[in-house]
């Protein structure tokens, strides 16, 4: 959606120059031999797939062509469904069981026949897609998922032998790879992360042995953005960057020395201005009371668009490069910010409500924390009525600094 036609909404604006910034900061960081898939679930973590997925699969990073990104890894296939048509492997993270109830036959059959990777843990779920694949003449690319102490989806250690002898018994399906799901990657001195990487190396390197000795390939992978940055050790085949793609750090704390750029920013623009005097109530329940004759803003957003209930009379936006408090109860569709300190503010005038700069008080990291919560739900919780907007063109990098 073009910037221009969205002007005067609230709206999300996604910087491609940031994006493609951030996916060369991961290329240098795990280097030219390792695949990139980008994870791209949940409408890529709030930024509108459309824009994020065309950015990564229609733009090279650099004038020899580099790909900002090999694959994308969507949640489930209903998601992946919904994406353009794109040149690249397409991985789908949920693992698939339950192969024959309501809808999910029809799904895996049409993941069959676009050649996307399935994750399985079970052997049912490994006799299910073989079926299925069978039934349409074709092969079903797979990968198990094994748990190495997340303890939520992947196979148990003592299981994982039987489930590939299970696999190998199927000429319908092909192994693509293994993986796993770091727990504590973005803990930097951490070492459960460490106890993860040996277990899924003790449970999978003969298995990996054994089919490169046949000259075959089976892509491993297990790092997610923290590992990306803090376990250069686990990168294997491929890595797995979600939230650093974003820009947006692994610890969910501003650090700089990563050089990433947030991609998002959020705005909207004054609808009215009000002056009330001391002691005035404002919003529901009359939490905020004036101390002293003010000016408030009127900002169309409220906790139906994201804007959390949570940062009522604690958080703030930024009007002219200037905070201006929230105050009383953020409501459904409509906030108010107190603009008494702040000259020459106009109904009309842009409010950023979530800023691009990580220092900024209106940033993702100060609004996660006044929440109580983590970036990654603050971006996932922005309604789709807010509409999302690319900008930002995006730019070539001399080839000889980035990674082919």
């Amino acid at each position: 959606m073009d910037a221009r036609s969205n002007a005067g909404e609230p709206r999300v604006l996604i910087n491609r120059e940031a994006l493609l910034h951030n996916a060369r900061v991961i290329r240098r960081v795990v280097g030219a031999d390792v695949s990139v898939c980008a994870v791209i679930k949940a409408d890529a973590y709030g930024h509108g797939a459309s824009i994020v997925v065309d950015t990564l699969c229609n733009y090279p990073l650099d004038e020899m062509g580099s790909p900002p990104c090999n694959l994308l890894a969507a949640a489930n296939i209903d998601e992946a469904m919904a994406l353009e048509e794109v040149a690249v492997p397409i991985m789908v993270l949920r693992p698939v069981e339950n192969a024959f109830v309501g809808r999910q036959r029809e799904q895996i059959e049409e993941a069959i026949r676009k050649q996307w990777i399935l994750t399985i843990c079970s052997g049912s779920a490994a006799d299910d897609i073989a079926r299925i694949a069978m039934n349409l003449q074709m092969r079903a690319y797979v990968q198990v998922m094994v748990d190495t102490g997340m303890s939520r989806s992947g196979v148990p250690q003592e299981q994982f032998g039987e489930l590939v002898k299970r696999l190998s018994r199927h000429v319908s399906l092909r192994l693509f790879g293994l993986c796993t799901h770091f727990a504590c990657s973005e803990d930097h001195a951490g070492s459960f992360t460490g106890e993860q990487f040996e277990l899924f190396s003790y449970i999978t390197d003969p298995l990996t042995s054994a089919i490169r000795r046949h000259g075959m390939n089976i892509v491993r992978h297990v790092a997610n953005s923290g590992a990306v940055f803090n376990n250069p050790d686990t990168h294997l085949d491929m890595v797995r960057p979600g939230l650093g793609l974003y820009g947006i750090a692994p610890s969910c704390i501003c650090e700089p020395k990563l050089n990433l750029r947030p991609v998002m920013k959020w705005t909207a623009n004054i609808l009215m201005i009000k002056d009330i005097g001391a002691g005035v109530g404002v919003g529901y329940g009359q939490t905020w009371k004036a101390q002293r004759n003010s000016r408030l803003a009127l900002v169309p957003v409220g906790y139906a668009d994201g804007y959390s209930r949570t940062w009522s009379n604690k958080a703030c936006m930024m009007i002219g490069g200037k905070p201006a408090p929230v105050v009383g109860q953020v409501s459904m569709d409509m906030t108010m910010v107190d603009v008494t300190d702040i000259t020459d503010v106009n109904p009309g005038d842009e409010v950023v409500i979530m800023d691009d700069d990580p220092r900024s008080p209106a940033s993702v990291y100060h609004l996660a924390m006044l929440g109580d919560t983590i970036p990654y739900e603050v971006f996932c919780r922005i309604s789709s009525r807010i509409h999302r907007v690319a900008v930002g063109e995006p730019k070539l990098e001399d080839a000889e600094t980035t990674p082919q």
